[in-house]
């Protein structure tokens, strides 16, 4: 065997572990999405159900399909009560739930309902009230999951001036009986703008990670379920948080990802990672500052000068976990451009920052791609729910300016075309191009928003006409 020879082999086992094999992709039948935004698809038995709700509308105005295993509509039904506030749609207990509320003889009621796949959807059911004070109603927060046989709900108690924040937990069992509930005040002031997330560890601990505004964000975690709560900043030493994400690592440690601001600017300077046991001990902390290679990828040295050194426009979009225990922390740039009269929305790129198991910093990757488009919903990336390799893709936008039109080795019927991302060991970034052939005879590109909320499950993204009139489920399988 020559060395020129053995060399091309080489090469080539390299170029197919570099990418994976085309998506499989499966596509539903056409429907109308006209004035409707879809929030949830989930699988359930045999079926995918997928759960519209009408554009900037908060009242219940639902409209649900469900697909058989082969993606055809078997049925499609309507869930119209403008009574009822929208709340959320969650799976639970092997169940699809919708929450509701309603404010009237000075109460704020909270109610669900459930989907059944012949009959839709059942009578709403009160399960919890709270007075008003002061004419202000309580709000919901809702967990991604419930825990064996419970279902944690926060109610954020009525808003009251000059007064620390009260909040309520409670707890349902399978059935939405009412079993516990539990009061505590915060050492915060109230905020009428208020923004909580409840988790709820593999083990059942249930978290409050709380967000305010006071010359930036602040951020503090809460451990709920007791009379009384300690609560515990998030904090680096000198610098600033602006965001963050999280999730539970196979230890069951709380692991807190997320990007820090300049002294004098609100941009993305540098970036950091913290661990916590379930008690709330910190067990891990790092934080680094951005190479000079990221930022020079989005600033010229002008730039720099008068802005600053960071990262400007730039927002938290994914936090992930790979099979391995890698961690891949992601911003991506959004902006508004105006191009011939029309404000586009405008994207130059992203970062990748790669933390191996044990929360340490492996390497940061930038990628320059500029995506432009009038409409919002085509732009960033997307990732797959078995989020076993660091795969990224997202829509080439660029190939609209094209006067040849979309190369023909993106497939057909397709409106740009979709790029596929992979990182070597060195984080050195390699782009690819995907053969797909989507359905019908229109052009369609991805929404790039993950729909089934089941993380262990089958990714589920929805394709849409330029115009968005019409709109198909993309299963990748």
């Amino acid at each position: 065997m020559s060395y020129r020879f053995f060399f091309l082999l080489i090469a080539n086992m390299f170029c197919v572990l570099a990418y994976p094999q085309e998506l499989k992709l499966s596509f539903s039948e056409p429907f109308n999405s006209v004035g409707l935004e879809s929030i949830s698809c989930i699988p359930i038995e045999d079926k995918i159900v997928h759960v519209q709700q009408k554009s900037k509308e908060d009242l219940c105005a639902l409209t649900v399909h469900v697909f058989d295993a082969q993606l055809k509509k078997k049925a499609s039904f309507e869930l119209n009560e403008p009574q009822y506030t929208f709340l959320s749609v969650k799976y639970f207990f092997n169940e699809i739930f919708v929450f509701a509320s309603r404010n009237e003889n000075n109460h704020t009621y909270l109610f669900y309902t459930k989907f059944d796949l012949q009959k839709g959807f059942f009578s709403f059911k009160e399960i919890f009230k709270e007075p008003h004070k002061a004419g202000y109603p309580t709000t919901f927060v809702f967990p991604e999951n419930s825990y064996n046989s419970e279902l944690s709900i926060l109610a954020e108690l009525p808003y009251v001036k000059n007064k620390n924040e009260d909040i309520k937990l409670l707890i349902f069992d399978n059935q939405m009986v009412l079993t516990k509930e539990t009061y505590n005040k915060l050492e915060i002031n109230f905020d009428p703008k208020r923004d909580n997330k409840l988790i709820v560890s593999p083990k059942g601990r249930v978290f409050l990670i709380k967000t305010h505004w006071q010359k930036g964000n602040n951020f503090a975690i809460y451990k709920l379920g007791q009379g009384t709560t300690q609560e515990k900043v998030i904090k680096l030493n000198r610098n600033k948080i602006s965001a963050l994400d999280y999730f539970f690592n196979s230890k069951n440690e709380l692991v807190i990802a997320g990007f820090y601001s300049s002294q004098i600017r609100y941009n993305y300077e540098g970036f950091f990672l913290l661990k916590y046991d379930q008690d709330l001990h910190l067990t891990h902390k790092n934080q680094y500052y951005f190479s000079e290679k990221i930022i020079k990828t989005f600033k010229s040295a002008k730039d720099i000068k008068e802005s600053g050194f960071g990262l400007d426009k730039f927002r938290l979009t994914s936090f992930n976990l790979d099979q391995e225990g890698n961690h891949f922390l992601v911003a991506e740039h959004l902006g508004r451009k105006k191009t011939k009269d029309v404000n586009n929305w405008y994207s130059e790129g992203m970062t990748i920052v790669k933390f191996n198991k044990n929360g340490n910093y492996v390497w940061g990757c930038p990628i320059k791609r500029e995506q432009i488009n009038s409409s919002r919903s085509f732009i960033g990336s997307f990732t797959l729910n078995n989020f076993t390799e660091p795969y990224y893709f997202y829509n080439v936008l660029s190939n609209l300016d094209l006067k040849k039109g979309i190369p023909p080795n993106y497939g057909t019927n397709n409106y740009c075309g979709t790029n596929h991302i992979t990182f070597d060991d060195f984080g050195i970034y390699s782009t690819k191009e995907l053969f797909i052939s989507f359905p019908d005879t229109q052009k369609w590109a991805f929404s790039p928003n993950q729909l089934n909320p089941l993380k262990n499950q089958k990714s589920i993204f929805e394709i849409t006409t330029e115009m968005g009139d019409k709109s198909c489920l993309a299963i990748i399988n």
